[in-house]
């Protein structure tokens, strides 16, 4: 069995490349190092290789209007068309008519059945939440896409001891929202490349990690700079010591947003899907968001190709 590091990277799309474009007129040469050399924009070359796959995904879904988290999270993780069976782009949150796919076939579920003696060790969703995200979300059973989908499989969800020790990252890398804004000082604080290295060790306890990073969302309404020069250096340590013949790194997103800092709504343009390493050829034929998730678990049975392949 395979490794597989899944970074889901809220609102970052691929789109006309130019000065308006943080992410072609911004230095990211850990982005360039990702897509081959080349800027995360539409005239971005496609890389097919054993070891290392870099396409656009059609995030539209076959549906009018702009796709939305809630619509495109669900399809991402379950490989289901849920904007289509929802009938319309939705979020942020699930919609209704998602919450039963979420329920019993997310990637979540998927993964650990591949590991059905360890389940438990199988799946880890790596983001650590504070007290009052519990409390809010269970008064009024509004989870997120990704914490429905963990909590319906049985993966456990992270919380401040897990940041304490090192077994969970905070949302924004660095945990100093967690200082400024939850009052949590006793969390340690930690570089955007500390985190990437702090990531990858736990990953190595997992066939599958999970990883959720939405500041590029909500940048994408402001100033992107920070968060993108942040994600450079996640990125940059996770290629500097990662495994690539024992491990894939898959990067891949759920709509266009940050990439467009004039509009301050999401975006219809496609969106990047990275794989680099060990079963990254599992995507070398994906279209579309519902593609994602089968083709992870494609990945996580991978035998490897030969070094000299890659």
């Amino acid at each position: 069995m395979n490794r597989v590091l899944f970074l889901f990277i809220d609102g970052i799309g691929l789109g006309p490349g130019g000065a308006s474009n943080p992410l072609s007129a911004q230095a990211l040469p850990a982005f360039r190092a990702l897509a081959d050399g080349t800027d995360w924009t539409a005239d971005a070359s496609r890389v097919t290789r054993p070891r290392h796959v870099f396409r656009p995904l059609d995030a539209t879904l076959g549906v009018e209007g702009l796709p939305q988290s809630g619509t495109g999270q669900a399809t991402l993780f379950t490989g289901t068309n849920c904007a289509k069976r929802a009938g319309r782009h939705f979020g942020p949150f699930p919609h209704s008519s998602s919450k039963p796919v979420l329920a019993e076939s997310s990637i979540f579920h998927e993964a650990r059945a591949l590991f059905d003696e360890q389940p438990d060790a199988a799946v880890a969703f790596a983001n650590a939440y504070p007290p009052r995200f519990f409390t809010h979300a269970e008064e009024r059973d509004r989870w997120t896409v990704t914490t429905r989908a963990c909590r319906a499989a049985g993966v456990r969800l992270r919380r401040t001891g897990d940041l304490r020790a090192g077994r969970a990252l905070a949302a924004d890398l660095t945990a100093d929202g967690w200082h400024e804004h939850l009052g949590h000082s006793d969390v340690p604080r930690l570089s955007p490349a500390d985190a990437g290295r702090q990531l990858l060790r736990l990953s190595r306890d997992h066939a599958l990690t999970v990883f959720e990073y939405y500041l590029t969302d909500k940048a994408g309404h402001g100033t992107p700079a920070s968060v993108l020069s942040d994600l450079n250096a996640l990125f940059d340590a996770l290629l500097a010591n990662s495994r690539p013949a024992e491990e894939l790194l898959l990067i891949t997103s759920d709509h266009g947003n940050i990439e467009d800092p004039a509009t301050t709504t999401h975006t219809r343009n496609p969106v990047p899907l990275v794989a680099y390493g060990r079963g990254a050829d599992a995507f070398a034929d994906a279209r579309d968001l519902t593609d994602v998730m089968p083709a992870a678990l494609d990945a996580l049975s991978a035998t490897g190709t030969p070094a000299a392949a890659s």
